[in-house]
């Protein structure tokens, strides 16, 4: 078996394994949006078992910013093995976990993270030195059916066409060093991640004073059939939270949906804010770091890492 970095020929062959993985298609446009056009670049390791692909680890490079620090980071994503090449204990050494090996060696990095299933988090901690997981917090709220009412001082957008990058990137350097440990969200990685994203449709809600037209805050959100999920958002101190969420339920209202629903870290400010305005508390899915740089230890990632939903749901 070789393992090597994988090449643009490998293409075919990777999404054929997804899909056998996976059961259901990996297209081309979503294979090149993660590995061609991500920010700050992608890459990924294969396993190689006479000239088939059986095993692929890939990751996306991540900046994340916290009070002037910037650390280099992976996302790990399409990590799978062929059905007939899978390690059936913890103790083996299989294609993936040497994919996995291989791929930590070849990248450095400050640390990775990412939102494995709770089997993959024992088998990333018990065969690639990952911390013992955590879970993510869920906040979710009723709708309540009242609309409620607006602040005439602001004006709401809910279409990509109505921000530009440099409003978006003037809003988060505002913002950033109160908002913890986090991607650095950018328009560049904002646009890549949702309004370029070539399966999912994502939109944007938008708020600016409506005399001078400064940005006062930005989120993204996704509709399902009963829940409005909140992907991202961040918004100037001089905005009351509470402003801002009337809107999402006056959005849910008219959509008929039922709930609202976002992650937040319950060491973050705004999560307390968001309690006491009627959102309820619950654990999600298990979350995960590699550390390769000895500064940096678990506690400070679990404490101060402002995960939101997006930061899942695209991988």
């Amino acid at each position: 078996m070789e393992i090597r970095e994988f090449n643009e020929e490998d293409e075919g062959a990777i999404r054929n394994l997804f899909a056998l993985c996976f059961g259901k298609e990996l297209s081309y446009e979503k294979w090149a949006w993660k590995y061609k056009g991500s920010p700050w670049g992608s890459t990924a390791v294969v396993a190689v078992n006479k000239d088939s692909i059986i095993a692929h680890y890939g990751g996306l490079r991540m900046k994340f910013y916290f009070k002037d620090k910037t650390f280099d980071v992976f996302q790990p994503c399409d990590v799978m093995t062929h059905p007939k090449y899978r390690a059936r204990i913890f103790s083996k050494r299989g294609a993936m976990v040497r994919a996995g090996e291989h791929f930590y060696e070849a990248n450095p990095m400050d640390f990775a993270f990412g939102f494995p299933s709770e089997r993959h988090a024992i088998l990333g901690t018990k065969q690639l030195g990952y911390t013992k997981h955590g879970y993510v917090t869920v906040l979710s709220r009723k709708v309540s059916g009242f609309r409620p009412s607006w602040n005439p001082l602001l004006k709401v957008e809910k279409v990509w066409d109505s921000i530009n990058g440099s409003d978006l990137d003037a809003l988060w350097e505002k913002i950033k060093d109160k908002h913890g440990l986090s991607i650095e969200k950018n328009s560049h990685y904002i646009f890549w991640r949702y309004k370029d994203n070539p399966v999912k449709r994502y939109k944007p809600l938008i708020v600016r004073g409506r005399y001078k037209k400064t940005l006062k805050a930005f989120a993204v959100f996704s509709v399902s059939e009963s829940e409005l999920s909140i992907l991202d958002f961040f918004y100037v101190d001089t905005l009351d939270i509470r402003i801002l969420f009337r809107l999402f339920e006056s959005i849910a209202i008219k959509y008929g949906l039922d709930s609202i629903t976002l992650w937040v870290n319950p060491n973050e400010a705004v999560c307390k804010l968001l309690i006491d305005y009627g959102f309820i508390q619950k654990r999600g899915v298990p979350y995960i770091f590699k550390i390769m740089n000895n500064e940096i230890d678990p506690l400070f990632l679990f404490e101060n890492y402002c995960y939101r939903m997006g930061d899942y749901d695209a991988s």
